[in-house]
């Protein structure tokens, strides 16, 4: 329940932060807004790829605070990115 999708759409000038439940019951979306609306504007830049190592550390942070790792926890998908 800790997961979070960064979903850009270029062809549609679409971007959204998707966070699983148990995250979204922590963190309010304001903070996704945030990620978005500075992704889009690196984007606007013609900076995407800096967006988007931004927008991984800014995620990867709030996780951090909310859900910090334990001794034990595994990684049970890959952290990657998915072009289409």
């Amino acid at each position: 329940r800790t997961g979070v999708l960064i979903f850009v759409s270029i062809a549609e000038r679409y971007a959204e932060v998707v966070a699983d439940s148990g995250i979204d019951a922590k963190v309010g979306q304001h903070v996704w807004d945030g990620v978005v609306r500075d992704l889009t504007k690196h984007a606007g830049d013609n900076r995407l790829a800096d967006g988007f190592v931004k927008a991984v550390a800014t995620v990867g942070a709030v996780l951090a605070e909310h859900f910090p790792v334990t001794e034990g926890d595994t990684n049970e998908l890959d952290d990657h990115l998915v072009e289409i």
